[in-house]
């Protein structure tokens, strides 16, 4: 009895995070300093998978990675921080 009732709380809180992740990243971008940190998280992280995947395919490494552009940074940090967002929620259910 209760694994099922475990199972449907489980359920109702991940289906409960996600528009709670969509308005944080809707409302993410729009604060100035907010914008500024989430950008450099986003280039550092840009620069990490890039490093990797060049290593992973063998290429050189030591080549100068180019920023990503504002906007394309903003998106990608806000998916990021959605993506995290319903994972810690996920992760405290267990």
């Amino acid at each position: 009895m209760a694994l099922p009732v475990l199972k449907l709380g489980t359920l109702a809180l991940k289906t409960l995070s996600k528009p709670i992740a969509s308005r944080l990243k809707q409302q993410a971008g729009l604060h100035p300093k907010f914008r500024n940190i989430i950008v450099s998280i986003a280039q550092a992280n840009h620069r990490m998978t890039t490093t990797m995947q060049r290593r992973l395919y063998g290429h050189a490494t030591n080549v100068e990675i180019r920023p990503l552009n504002e906007e394309k940074a903003v998106q990608a940090a806000v998916d990021l921080l959605g993506e995290a967002f319903v994972f810690s929620v996920l992760l405290m259910t267990l």
